[in-house]
């Protein structure tokens, strides 16, 4: 370790951890009814709105990690077996201006839902069709003008989330035309479902959207993935909503729980730049030794750093591996 301590500049965290997600609260079945849908769902988007309202200083984590199982399950839903660690890799190992290969273009496209504010939406969704090598054409538009006009209609947030799902689906999948996206798993399905997200966003006035659907929806994989949810039944998705919401509030406990213990270790590192280290583990799903860590501290003085955090027990080790190794919450 550098001789010159910097854990002075790390945020402090909220004393209390995040609440348990309620047990009452947590779909155990199929609703019965739209209206049963509605009320789990109000429910866990309620609890899920105090976090993202508290804004907690590993909120940038929080998103990140969503953003890695909405990826994940878009992969299975397409027939492919990378799991979250590839699709880490990919994202990690892939050297700048170079394909990350169809899993890592789907992390990708993901991570931008989240990256900039709720406002900033279109742009966000045009780099995600980019990155999918959608065409920026009619389809496209009809997508956006469709996400446009739920999200500013006085239906629910979820329901509103569920027709924009159905409508940006119908308007990215027409198999006759462009065959592919009709296919299962088709770049239609992952842009229907982020535009959900966004407008559920914008109808809860969130300051960021947060990849909530597709874990839910594709959690099978596969071509039976979804259910009805894939043929748009708003109750079907309104339902899934009540899962990822539900799902996103037990990230959130279990990221506030490991967050207090790194600030915790904060004060036992000596490195230059441990600061910024520390809040870049925040920000982000993972970090490599390579990351840029505001320029203030080397590769190998990373890599001794986390190895640190390692064990301190306030940190992970993703990966399993002798090398290039990747840390994180």
């Amino acid at each position: 370790m550098l001789d010159r301590a910097d854990s002075q500049g790390i945020q402090s965290l909220p004393s209390a951890a995040p609440a348990a997600f309620p047990a009452w609260a947590r779909a155990k079945n199929p609703p019965e009814s739209d209206a049963e849908a509605a009320f789990l769902a109000g429910a866990a988007l309620s609890c899920l709105d105090a976090v993202v309202r508290e804004n907690p200083p590993w909120a940038g984590v929080f998103r990140r990690r969503l953003a890695l199982g909405a990826a994940a399950a878009n992969v299975r839903r397409a027939g492919r077996t990378e799991d979250e660690g590839a699709l880490r890799d990919a994202f990690h190992l892939t050297r700048p201006g170079a394909d990350p290969g169809p899993a890592g273009r789907r992390l990708i496209a993901w991570r931008e839902l989240s990256a900039r504010s709720a406002g900033q939406w279109r742009s966000s969704f045009h780099a995600a069709a980019a990155v999918l090598g959608v065409p920026q054409d009619g389809a496209l538009q009809e997508a956006i003008d469709a996400a446009e006009g739920c999200a500013g209609r006085n239906r629910p947030a979820p329901f509103a989330a569920a027709q924009v799902f159905g409508l940006a689906r119908r308007a990215l999948t027409p198999g006759a035309r462009r065959p592919s996206f009709g296919a299962r798993g088709g770049e239609g399905e992952p842009l229907a479902a982020w535009l959900a997200d966004s407008v559920l966003a914008q109808r809860l006035r969130w300051p960021f959207a947060l990849p909530l659907l597709a874990a839910p929806l594709f959690a099978g994989g596969g071509r039976r993935a979804g259910g009805d949810v894939a043929g748009g039944a708003e109750g079907a998705i309104v339902f899934a909503y009540a899962k990822g919401a539900a799902r996103a509030c037990d990230l959130s406990a279990e990221l506030g729980r490991r967050a207090q213990t790194l600030q915790d270790a904060a004060p036992k590192l000596r490195a230059k730049g441990a600061g910024a280290a520390v809040q870049a583990l925040l920000d982000d799903d993972s970090l490599s030794a390579s990351s840029k860590i505001g320029g203030q501290i080397s590769e190998r003085g990373a890599r001794r750093l986390f190895d640190r955090l390692v064990s301190l027990g306030a940190v992970r080790e993703l990966t399993g591996r002798a090398t290039f190794r990747l840390y994180g919450l």
